[in-house]
């Protein structure tokens, strides 16, 4: 949206913090029934024990709260009550339902995210151009892939058995004595969907003040790279023949780390050199240091 306000972007970015806190905590509440029956998720926290589910539940409705309070103060006006509201309402329908209707939750996921990026937009202004247009159909769709085919695979071993109901074990995909069944319908849908972040990826490139494919020929370079190894991780994924969490945990982290780094390069015009690559450090570094002091490893997250 063009705000350089260090104040207001130190906000959003504590408020992206306590969204993904309210979020992602929920969703291990909600999602408790069916990780209790995975072997690979005993140390989760709420699996485990560590952490009780009521006080999960604390945490991330403090969390939602606290959001509000900052809004409230800081930030108010219709839109962002709106917008706020809205991810809030959605975030907390996928964490109880997403594996519970069938196909219900992979596309319901992405929409907190979205509304979530449209909620920072709308603490600038309420008119959005075609450059936030995109980005917010952008950032749908690939949270779409993220959640439907990365996530869908990492946790079909025991959504598959265990009455888990997203996209992948309704299109047949399971595990079957350690080996990682894949449909055709399933990578039809997928390399679909990944068919589709592309064209917007595109169009995103061809807005104006973009301008991806005409100035910056070093820029172009490095995101069609960057484009090479997403899709280099996601065919991997998808042509898996044998089930190996870890593995696909890693395949995760290479498709996510770079479909990330190369929205963050095309924007480039538009956010500035320091904060492109301020974007670009702060999730890779945060990433391999609360790995580290929550798991022990650096890429290995117990998801």
């Amino acid at each position: 949206m063009g705000s350089v306000n260090v104040n207001r972007l130190s906000l959003l970015f504590l408020m992206g913090i306590l969204f993904h806190i309210y979020f992602f905590v929920l969703n291990d509440y909600g999602d408790l029934w069916v990780d209790k029956l995975s072997k690979d998720l005993k140390k989760k926290p709420l699996v485990s024990g560590d952490i009780s589910p009521k006080s999960a539940l604390v945490i991330a409705l403090l969390a939602a709260l606290i959001i509000y309070v900052f809004t409230i103060i800081f930030l108010l006006s219709f839109f962002t009550i709106v917008f706020l509201s809205l991810a809030l309402i959605f975030g907390g329908l996928y964490d109880f339902y997403g594996k519970r209707v069938t196909g219900y939750g992979d596309f319901l996921v992405a929409i907190p995210l979205s509304l979530l990026f449209l909620f920072g937009a709308s603490t600038v202004s309420n008119f959005f151009n075609n450059t936030v247009i995109i980005t917010g159909f952008l950032i749908f769709f690939t949270c779409v892939v993220g959640n439907a085919v990365e996530g869908g695979l990492k946790d079909v071993d025991h959504d598959s058995s265990d009455g888990g109901k997203t996209l992948a074990t309704m299109m047949g995909v399971k595990v079957i004595e350690g080996k990682l069944i894949i449909t055709n319908l399933f990578r039809v849908f997928s390399y679909s969907f990944i068919g589709i972040c592309l064209f917007f990826l595109v169009l995103l490139g061809l807005q104006p003040e973009i301008n991806l494919f005409v100035s910056d020929y070093l820029r172009t370079a490095i995101v069609i790279l960057l484009l090479i190894i997403a899709l280099i991780g996601a065919i991997a994924l998808l042509h898996l023949k044998v089930f190996d969490r870890v593995k696909i945990k890693r395949l995760y982290t290479v498709i996510n780390s770079a479909a990330g780094a190369l929205l963050l390069i095309t924007m480039m015009p538009v956010l500035g050199l320091v904060l492109t690559l301020t974007l670009i450090l702060i999730p890779i570094s945060w990433y391999i240091v609360f790995n580290v002091a929550i798991y022990g490893k650096p890429f290995q997250p117990l998801v």
